[in-house]
C-alpha cells in the first residue's frame, strides 16, 4: 500500500439457488378461489454479481477502498398445490418469472495496516473499516402489499440505509505455504424509509495457500462461514429470511505478466440452515482479476 499505489479490479459470482416457503393465510392470492390457491411457491433463481473495486495507497499503511456491486437476478416462480402438483400457468401477486438488475450498495473503507512483515517477519495483518451508501434500490413492504392485495417485489439490491463495515485479513508465511485468514462484518443499525432493517452479515474463512515451487500460480483450500440475521419489516422478523451457512472453497490465482493477477474459485455451501423457507445452494463460481500500477505508470 505504498503512497501512489493503485490497484483496480473486477470479479464475476454466478450461483444457481433453488428455494420454496408454504404459504401462510396473510399470502393468500386475491380473487382466486380456495381450491385453487397454491400451498407451496417454489423458485429457481440464477444469481449475478459483478463487482468493481480499487484501492488507492496513501501511505504504506493506509489506503482508500471502493467497491461497487452490479447485480442481475433471472426468477422463474412455480406455484404449487396442497398435492406437491404444479398450477399450471398461475398468476401471482408474490412472484413472476422475471429478470432484475441493477446496482447495490457501494462501500467506501479505509485499510490500516496494524502489522507488516518489518515489523514482524512473514506476518501481514490489516483492518478495514467502512461505510455501505444507499445507492441500490429498495422496495415497500412486500409483507403489508401483500396482504393488501397488491402486486409486489420481494427482491431489490440496496438496504436504504447506510452501514458500517468492518472486516480483518491477514497473511502469514512459511517456507513453501502461507496460512490465509480474513472476516468481515457488515450491520444494518435502523430501518430505511420504507420500515426494512437488513441483515447484519458476518462471514469469515482461514485457509491455506501456495505455489508449489510454481512461479507464476497459487493454489488456495479454505473453509469459510456466512451467517446472516433475519431481517425486519415494519418491526416484525421478515418471513424466510436469516441464514448460516458452511462453504468449502477452492481457488486458482495466476500471475500472467508483471502487476496482474488472475483468479478463479469454487465455493461449494456443504451445510445451509435457514429461518422459514427453504433454501438449496448447490455452488458458487468466481472469476476476476486484478491490476496494479504506480501513478507514474510502473506496475508492481
Amino acid at each position: 500500500m505504498d503512497k501512489g499505489r493503485i490497484r483496480v479490479g473486477l470479479s464475476m459470482i454466478g450461483s444457481f439457488i433453488r428455494a420454496s416457503h408454504t404459504v401462510d393465510p396473510g399470502q393468500q392470492e386475491p380473487g382466486v378461489a380456495a381450491q385453487r390457491q397454491p400451498a407451496e411457491h417454489e423458485l429457481s433463481i440464477g444469481a449475478m454479481e459483478w463487482s468493481l473495486d480499487a484501492q488507492v495507497g496513501l501511505h504504506e499503511r493506509f489506503a482508500i477502498e471502493i467497491l461497487l456491486p452490479i447485480r442481475a437476478t433471472i426468477i422463474d416462480a412455480t406455484f404449487n398445490d396442497a398435492a406437491g402438483d404444479e398450477l399450471e400457468g398461475f398468476q401471482s401477486i408474490h412472484h413472476r418469472d422475471e429478470t432484475i438488475s441493477g446496482v447495490g450498495d457501494l462501500v467506501l473503507s479505509g485499510r490500516i495496516a496494524l502489522v507488516l512483515p518489518k515489523n514482524v517477519p512473514r506476518w501481514t495483518l490489516f483492518v478495514r473499516a467502512g461505510m455501505s451508501q444507499p445507492t441500490g434500490g429498495i422496495e415497500p413492504d412486500p409483507f403489508i402489499e401483500g396482504e393488501g392485495g397488491h402486486r409486489h417485489q420481494h427482491m431489490f439490491f440496496g438496504s436504504g440505509t447506510y452501514d458500517p463495515v468492518l472486516g480483518l485479513d491477514t497473511n502469514v508465511a512459511f517456507d513453501r505455504w502461507s496460512l490465509v485468514a480474513w472476516t468481515t462484518t457488515r450491520a444494518a443499525l435502523y430501518a430505511n424509509r420504507f420500515g426494512y432493517r437488513g441483515s447484519t452479515v458476518v462471514a469469515g474463512g482461514a485457509g491455506a495457500q501456495s505455489r508449489f515451487g510454481l512461479k507464476r500460480w497459487a493454489f488456495l483450500v479454505q473453509p469459510e462461514v456466512y451467517f446472516e440475521t433475519p431481517a425486519v419489516w415494519s418491526g416484525a422478523e421478515a418471513k424466510n429470511s436469516g441464514r448460516l451457512s458452511l462453504i468449502a472453497t477452492a481457488g486458482v490465482f495466476a500471475t500472467p505478466a508483471e502487476g496482474w493477477q488472475l483468479y478463479a474459485l469454487a465455493k461449494i455451501p456443504y451445510y445451509t440452515a435457514t429461518r422459514g423457507g427453504q433454501l438449496r445452494w448447490p455452488v458458487v463460481g468466481v472469476l476476476g482479476f486484478a491490476r496494479w500500477f504506480d501513478l507514474g505508470g510502473h506496475a508492481h
